[in-house]
């Protein structure tokens, strides 16, 4: 180069670009560049959800394990629980955890509003299967406060274009038939609240009178049926209804006249007819005052009374549902004809006194 120094100028330039090159991690021909595919695609494998659960299953699995060596052994060998949950789909309302039992404890069933309807063939099925099969003892129908689907069927308009609409149509029709209570609260979030309890009481009747459960009380089984309801603001169930089941002296833990011997069956229905539990006269306030031995605070006797109270309705009207006979019918029409054919007389006989 000539003697003002080009050269010297210009290899500093060329320097600078090979090293540049050399370092830029972006650049397809630098050294790191398939190390930064590689942390790419790790932060992709990372991301997958479904692998991040798997990672959590192998340490939940090898936890067992080293607690319990026999333990996926003994759940392979029997599947024997005691109890049936029929629950809402709520991710918050997970059956096993709230109960603190263990895999292999509670046959479960999860939908959207923890229904019970008879046109559901999933809930029916679960329900067969657990009874027939499982031989389970106790059923527990569990609703919480502040559902969602609660809270829709109070909000959502019946018109409204979606399937959670139909779904539901049972809660709004719970709604409709208790809509003077509801509509005397002060607000929505209470209205959602005692709906959620009305709605626990209705599905409690939806099993009682399935004919799974009917038949497996007409072959003798001990199977008994309960109605709950969970908060998720203490984490604590809270019992609504129960237990039901085909035995006479139901509710006789509670220490008062009024809970004495009646049975759940259809001959004693068919001789009181509609008046087969008097719970309309039971004195609340008196049934409290008379816990008091008992022990408790003044709300846990109120919630016993108010549970022996909805099982003695919910009982009426499984005895009304299931009385419900040909035989029965047609004695209530002879008995009706007979009525009316003697209104009629008593008519015509006041209408030739009013003549003369």
């Amino acid at each position: 180069m000539d003697s003002n120094g080009t050269v010297k100028d210009v290899l500093p330039g060329i320097l600078q670009h090979n090293v540049s090159n050399s370092t830029d991690p972006d650049s397809p021909s630098s050294p790191l560049s398939p190390i930064r595919n590689q942390l790419a695609q790790r932060r992709s494998f990372d991301a997958d959800p479904l692998d991040k659960l798997l990672r959590k299953n192998k340490t939940w699995s090898a936890s067992r394990i080293s607690e319990d060596p026999e333990y996926f052994n003994r759940l392979c060998t029997q599947q024997a629980p005691e109890y049936l949950w029929i629950g809402c789909s709520d991710s918050r309302v997970p059956a096993n955890a709230i109960l603190g039992l263990e895999p292999g404890e509670v046959f479960v069933q999860r939908n959207v509003g923890n229904q019970a309807t008879h046109t559901d063939l999933n809930c029916m099925s679960c329900l067969e299967y657990s009874v027939k099969e499982l031989k389970v003892r106790n059923i527990i129908l569990c609703g919480h406060y502040g559902c969602g689907a609660v809270r829709a069927a109070l909000k959502m308009p019946s018109k409204t274009h979606n399937l959670v609409n139909c779904w539901i149509s049972d809660i709004r029709e719970c709604r409709n038939q208790h809509r003077a209570e509801l509509m005397a609260l002060p607000n929505l979030e209470a209205q959602t609240d005692r709906l959620c309890e009305l709605n626990v009481l209705r599905q409690t009747f939806h099993v009682c009178t399935s004919p799974v459960v009917q038949s497996a009380w007409d072959r003798g089984q001990s199977l008994h049926i309960y109605g709950v309801i969970y908060s998720l603001k203490d984490g604590l169930i809270k019992k609504l209804v129960g237990p039901i089941s085909k035995s006479a002296l139901l509710l006789h833990w509670i220490p008062h006249p009024a809970a004495g011997d009646f049975a759940h069956d259809q001959a004693t229905f068919e001789q009181r007819g509609n008046s087969f539990v008097g719970y309309d006269s039971v004195d609340r306030e008196r049934m409290v005052e008379e816990l008091s031995p008992v022990g408790g605070s003044y709300r846990s006797r109120v919630d016993a009374v108010n549970a022996y109270i909805n099982t003695m309705e919910v009982n009426n009207r499984i005895a009304q549902h299931v009385g419900w006979t040909e035989d029965f019918t047609a004695t209530e029409a002879k008995s009706t004809v007979a009525s009316a054919a003697a209104v009629a007389a008593d008519v015509a006989t006041l209408a030739v006194s009013a003549a003369h």
